[in-house]
């Protein structure tokens, strides 16, 4: 197996820990999976453990959602959710089968209990794509926004936003029944770090944006067809992520045989974006293949990539002065067992606040009847990855994992 980073495995493992543990004594790392399991849908919380050079994930808990999931979905489709450490440690999991939100409660750091499951009075549901979700933070008030699907047929897509209560309890839901210029559903959603502004990757190759008013409530901002529609066997986008400082839309685009690919635009200071701008698709940033899901560094020099079509993490280097992406040190990982324990990788989550990040996590599945999760360390000079030694981890809890979400406390 061929790896393109430029540090040595076991010096990126210790970066990884010392970058972990440094100032945080009291501070433990825990990843969260929506196992989206079809029958009876299941989280799971995983805590980060082991001395340096054995880096291990293990399991804290399983808990029933009491909710159905649909095995599968869109791959950048995020249906989990974590409120920040100082409020209530509540965990949000979409249920896309059932159409409901799973509300749990850690109540003093004991085990996770539910809360209940909150359906849209509207009707909404989510089994054309995924429940996605993502936790914004609005004048003194948290809101969970909820991206439904729809049914693929008579239900539009919708997006739904819900104000967060006392013990993770979801009392109010706004809504706004919307779709992309062409009809798509939403595929991933990303907000702003002000809250206020969220954008949207379409289905049908296009994206938007929408704000999100202290109320609740949300509008349409803007709408436009990606520019890497046009590239090779063509694109739509798929993941997006924000950069930190708010200027730019960075969006992944899926293709079945384009090579990475990303699509970058301004955002203005009301919500709209500019033309969107085209990178890869052609082999100028590296050789993997169909650009799934998306993340960016703490610092915003990096982009990381999930190459779903190859099983590999592509690093990209970003200009947020000019908005431009590229491929400058060759960052190109091979995810271990890629066509044999697994054979899709959906999703990525950054570990740590500062610079580069300090790891990744990536979520694997969709080949035996388990899932896995990866854990990379990351080069802090060159944004390369490196695979622990013993990853990936088993997550034995279903074969279609998809989304994640990392957080400490």
């Amino acid at each position: 197996m061929t790896r393109n980073s430029r540090v040595p495995a076991a010096a990126a493992v210790i970066g990884l820990f010392l970058a972990l543990t440094a100032g945080r004594a009291f501070a433990t790392e825990y990843v969260v999976t929506n196992n989206d399991v079809s029958a009876s849908n299941t989280i799971s919380i995983y805590k980060l453990s082991g001395p340096t050079l054995g880096a291990t994930l293990v399991g804290v808990t399983t808990v029933s959602t009491k909710g159905a999931g649909i095995g599968g979905g869109y791959a950048a489709n995020r249906s989990v959710a974590v409120t920040e450490p100082g409020f209530g440690g509540c965990v949000y999991a979409g249920d896309a089968g059932s159409g409901d939100i799973s509300a749990l409660i850690s109540l003093h750091g004991g085990p996770l209990q539910l809360v209940h499951n909150y359906s849209s009075r509207y009707g909404d549901a989510a089994t054309a794509g995924g429940l996605g979700l993502i936790i914004t933070h609005l004048g003194g008030l948290y809101y969970l926004i909820a991206n439904y699907t729809g049914n693929g047929s008579n239900v539009p897509p919708a997006i739904g936003v819900w104000s967060v209560g006392e013990g993770c309890t979801l009392p109010g839901e706004g809504h706004l029944a919307t779709a992309g210029i062409n009809g798509g559903a939403m595929d991933s959603i990303a907000l702003t770090r002000s809250g206020a502004i969220l954008v949207v990757a379409y289905t049908d190759g296009s994206v938007g944006s929408y704000i999100i008013n202290g109320n609740g409530v949300v509008h349409l901002v803007s709408q436009e067809m990606i520019s890497g529609s046009g590239v090779g066997s063509g694109a739509y986008a798929a993941s997006v992520t924000i950069s930190h400082d708010g200027k730019w839309a960075i969006f992944g685009d899926a293709s079945a045989s384009n090579t990475t690919q990303v699509d970058v635009a301004s955002i203005g200071s009301n919500g709209a974006l500019g033309p969107t701008t085209t990178y890869g698709g052609d082999g100028s940033l590296g050789s993997g293949l169909d650009t799934a899901g998306i993340e960016v560094s703490p610092d915003d020099r990096f982009i990381y990539a999930v190459n779903s079509g190859s099983g590999q993490i592509t690093t990209l280097s970003f200009d947020t002065t000019t908005g431009i992406v590229t491929y400058p040190n060759n960052c190109l990982t091979n995810l271990k067992d890629y066509n044999s324990e697994w054979s899709t990788a959906s999703q990525v989550d950054v570990i740590g606040t500062l610079g580069a990040g300090t790891g990744l996590y990536v979520s694997e599945g969709f080949l035996t009847g388990d899932s896995y999760i990866a854990l990379l360390s990351i080069n802090s000079k060159t944004g390369c990855t490196t695979e622990l030694p013993h990853s990936p981890f088993t997550d034995p809890n279903g074969g279609s994992l998809q989304s994640i979400a990392a957080f400490t406390f």
